[in-house]
């Protein structure tokens, strides 16, 4: 890897808010989690297919992953955050770009990192709904909806940085 500029990328209020508001959702789900505890039963859906409904169940022990896994995610992200310089890039990295191509870059990981964690604390409420036999399933447009914003969010990044090189 060539010798890149060490440049750190401000986080505007807009993502300060949005890293709290997604903290504030996965610690409501450990909160709402933690008060229906007891009235979960024993098996829990831990997956569930292209229309929503639940075709694997575990143990419920098994819901507590999906708050840990999107506390998880979200802080590897906000630790890989500062080090863009160490991220590959679609284009060649210079003193003249590296800037506008790291904060590119720094907001994708922003974004997916929130978005992630709130599909996981999403998950956990829909697991104990489902669980309790309050939901049926996932919302069918729910899953549809996180990818589109995902995957829109890479793509958009991927045509930003060609354009901007």
């Amino acid at each position: 890897m060539e010798k890149r500029p060490r440049i750190e990328v401000d986080q505007t209020l807009i993502q300060k808010g949005f890293d709290l508001a997604t903290l504030i959702f996965l610690f409501l789900s450990i909160v709402y989690l933690s008060l229906e505890w007891s009235g979960i039963p024993n098996r829990v859906p831990i997956h569930f297919n292209a229309t929503g409904e639940a075709d694997n169940w575990g143990s419920k022990t098994a819901i507590i992953l999906f708050p840990m896994l999107g506390i998880l995610i979200w802080a590897f992200f906000t630790v890989l955050e500062r080090y863009p310089h160490r991220y590959n890039y679609v284009v060649k990295i210079t003193e003249g770009n590296a800037a506008l191509q790291y904060r590119s870059a720094v907001v994708l990981m922003r974004f997916l990192k929130n978005t992630i964690a709130l599909l996981f604390a999403y998950l956990t409420v829909e697991c104990v709904q489902v669980a309790k036999g309050i939901g049926e399933g996932l919302t069918w447009w729910v899953m549809p909806l996180f990818l589109t914003m995902i995957f829109s969010a890479i793509i958009l990044y991927i045509v930003h940085s060609i354009r901007w090189r």
